[in-house]
């Protein structure tokens, strides 16, 4: 599968799977974009005598230096992706130089365990900045360029904790759920533009999960699962919508399914009568999977409207 031709901007680009997946996009032709967040700051003496500070991230550098050896073409670009205005001056210089984006991998995120009565406003928004509101800049930022060009690939990056919960994350948790939503919508607007919008959950041995793994079991979660499962997301033949979780050689594809609804006639619907029927409610078969708000609200309607003689086409 190749991209030549196309342009890949990869957020968290400086080491594990962002560096993983630039690497990959730049060996299969594409023009890379690498971003990352500034790891020091330099301050030089410029010539009229006044301080300029400059943010070097070296990581990013080594990611760089490894696609231009591959004679690959390549930007880099120091900030931080919840600068939006940074977000926008880096779109706008990538745009007049290569004139199109056809790819985003929102990768960059940051991971810590905190128990929720511990976890400070500041550490709060910090989380919501990086993962939620940096995706929502970086794709706001491609979004018209893509739309212009009639195609574009855009990939959110979840985490296991995020879809399914862990002791500690409510951080994580909720930024990473929210870019479920995002994809849900997005995906939707995005359709009639050629424009595919999926989220991918990656588990791999990388400095942010290392602690998690079991020394034993690290051997099983490499690289290889994700860029290849990367790859396709951001092709030509990429799905829309879709939530992917991969790791360890294994690929599924996740969504909400709703159990079997339990309809109650007017008036019969009561806290006691909730408490009494939860059993029945939690886990009722077949399951409903529904492409969108609307067709859930119109399942609500069309079990209601039996009841109450309201014909619904």
């Amino acid at each position: 599968m190749r991209f030549d031709k196309k342009v890949a901007l990869i957020t968290g680009a400086g080491s594990g799977l962002g560096r993983a997946y630039a690497i990959m996009l730049a060996e299969r032709g594409a023009k890379v974009v690498l971003i990352d967040q500034p790891t020091v700051h330099c301050a030089e003496v410029s010539t009229d005598a006044q301080s300029v500070t400059h943010s070097i991230n070296d990581n990013l550098n080594q990611t760089y230096d490894s696609i231009i050896k591959l004679g690959c073409d390549c930007l880099q670009f120091v900030l931080d992706v919840s600068d939006k205005a940074a977000v926008d001056r880096m779109v706008d210089t990538v745009a007049k130089s290569w004139q199109r984006i056809d790819i985003l991998i929102n990768n960059a995120g940051i991971y810590g365990a905190c128990a929720f009565e511990r976890i400070t406003p500041e550490q709060w928004q910090r989380q919501l900045d990086v993962d939620l509101n940096g995706s929502f800049y970086l794709t706001q930022a491609v979004w018209p360029l893509m739309k212009l060009q009639n195609y574009g690939r855009i990939v959110m990056t979840t985490g296991v904790s995020g879809l399914f919960g862990d002791l500690h994350q409510v951080g994580f948790s909720a930024a990473k759920m929210a870019l479920v939503g995002m994809v849900n919508s997005l995906s939707i607007e995005g359709e009639m533009h050629n424009i595919r919008v999926n989220s991918l959950c990656p588990q791999a041995v990388t400095a942010m999960t290392e602690k998690h793994l079991a020394t034993a079991i690290q051997p099983l979660f490499s690289f290889d699962t994700l860029t290849a499962t990367t790859a396709f997301l951001v092709s030509e033949h990429a799905p829309n919508g879709q939530h992917i979780l991969a790791g360890a050689g294994s690929v599924s594809h996740g969504m909400f399914a709703e159990f079997l609804p339990m309809y109650f006639c007017e008036g019969l619907c009561t806290p006691h009568k909730l408490a009494q029927c939860w059993h029945q409610i939690y886990q009722a078969f077949p399951v409903s999977l529904h492409a969108c708000g609307e067709d859930k609200v119109l399942s609500w309607s069309k079990l209601s409207a039996l009841e109450h003689d309201i014909k619904i086409d």
